[in-house]
């Protein structure tokens, strides 16, 4: 015959355990989230910053600009503001010219963000 006096239920050591198991997983779910939305931003401005580089080497391949020898420029692209610099240098072949772009965020504190190297030919 069983007994009526036994109770069924959770005893509190129980859920002071799974409330404590519940808290640090969240806690991680909250930390890899932050995570995560802190790579999506670094990703996205490094993808502006390298089709920046790229545009502006396809613009000095077309002929639409000339290349200089070191150039800064302020530049306004998707929204930001970025500073382009280009160095030209002579290449291994002297057909060529060696072009080195690279892409800054323009804020108080600028970080590098793309870096390109290309060759152009050389025009007399």
């Amino acid at each position: 015959m069983p007994r009526c006096n036994e109770q069924a239920g959770f005893t509190l050591l129980e859920v002071m355990v799974a409330l404590a198991i519940f808290a640090v997983l969240s806690l991680s779910l909250y930390s890899a989230t932050e995570h995560l939305i802190g790579n999506n931003g670094g990703l996205s401005e490094r993808t502006l910053a390298q089709w920046l580089a790229d545009n502006r080497l396809n613009e000095l391949r077309a002929g639409m600009r000339q290349p200089q020898s070191q150039r800064q420029e302020p530049i306004r692209f998707a929204g930001r503001d970025w500073l382009l610099t280009s160095e030209t240098a002579a290449a291994p072949d002297p057909r060529l010219l060696k072009i080195v772009l690279e892409v800054s965020t323009d804020a108080p504190m600028p970080r590098q963000r793309a870096r390109l190297a290309g060759y152009l030919e050389a025009r007399p």
